[in-house]
């Protein structure tokens, strides 16, 4: 039995190392090799506050588990989640309530296949190498329905996964499909770029440095805040990342109000 896609891979274009690998090394992981530290340096070099967003998103993964935790929830279903390594939501759960079961969704097959070797022999998690634009697939998948009953609470993440939508693909119709399947008592936590200077400004240096970055779409606090309808929001609302119910100064940073990158996590009554 078996990441967010975090915001740098706005800087990685295709054929390129894998994103997962690359937020690995700046996590401290060890599931990366020479290529993906050199790619990491690259666009250190274009954008020097990516690898913090990275590590504030990772940051932000663990507190809303450990709310949803201390609200009873203990199913976890997390789309477009990289390699479960640091800290991630099975380890968190592991350490607090070891019967709580973890279901992960990543397209990438690389990120698939080592994800599968991280977690291979351990209970109550699985990775499924899924489109999560195909929910119905995901939701009625053996491997989910073995671990997720849609009719008890679930805890929803996707951590910087919409900014790969275009809003042709209509990303807040495609959370609410997920909401829809969702029982009264569920949660679901999203987290989106947003359009600022020091982010277009890492893009324009990568592209005149080492080529077209792929297509994103940057959404604003007041779009992310469409994606959470029908739902009750969690105080503090939608936040920067770094102040959404920070448990340690090192959770806050220096200057959080100037990272753009804003969360929230909503109920469903």
């Amino acid at each position: 039995m078996a990441t967010p896609i975090e915001a740098q891979e706005v800087l990685v274009g295709a054929g390129n190392p894998s994103i997962a690998r690359i937020n690995d090394y700046w996590l401290g992981g060890s599931h990366h090799d020479q290529v993906h530290a050199d790619q990491a340096v690259q666009i250190e070099l274009c954008a020097p506050h990516i690898p913090y967003l990275v590590r504030a998103s990772r940051a932000l993964a663990g507190r809303m588990v450990r709310y949803l935790l201390d609200q009873g929830v203990r199913q976890f279903v997390d789309l477009g989640s990289g390699i479960p390594t640091m800290s991630h939501i099975h380890e968190i759960v592991a350490d607090t309530e070891p019967g709580s079961t973890v279901v992960y969704v990543d397209l990438d097959p690389d990120v698939a296949e080592v994800a599968r070797e991280v977690l291979y022999g351990q209970e109550n998690v699985t990775y499924l190498g899924l489109d999560i634009r195909q929910p119905e697939r995901i939701l009625l998948a053996p491997e989910f329905r073995q671990l997720i009953d849609l009719d008890r609470p679930v805890g929803l993440l996707a951590i910087e996964t919409l900014l790969y939508f275009t809003d042709a693909e209509d990303p807040a119709k495609l959370i609410a499909t997920y909401i829809d399947r969702l029982s009264p008592g569920s949660y679901v936590g999203l987290s989106h770029c947003s359009e600022n200077a020091e982010l277009r400004t890492g893009l324009n240096t990568y592209r005149r440095m080492f080529g077209d970055p792929p297509d994103v779409t940057l959404r604003d606090r007041d779009q992310l805040a469409t994606f959470f309808s029908g739902l009750s929001l969690v105080e503090p609302g939608i936040v920067n990342v770094p102040l959404w119910n920070p448990l340690t100064e090192d959770d806050v940073g220096q200057n959080p109000e100037l990272a753009h990158m804003y969360t929230g996590l909503g109920r469903k009554p």
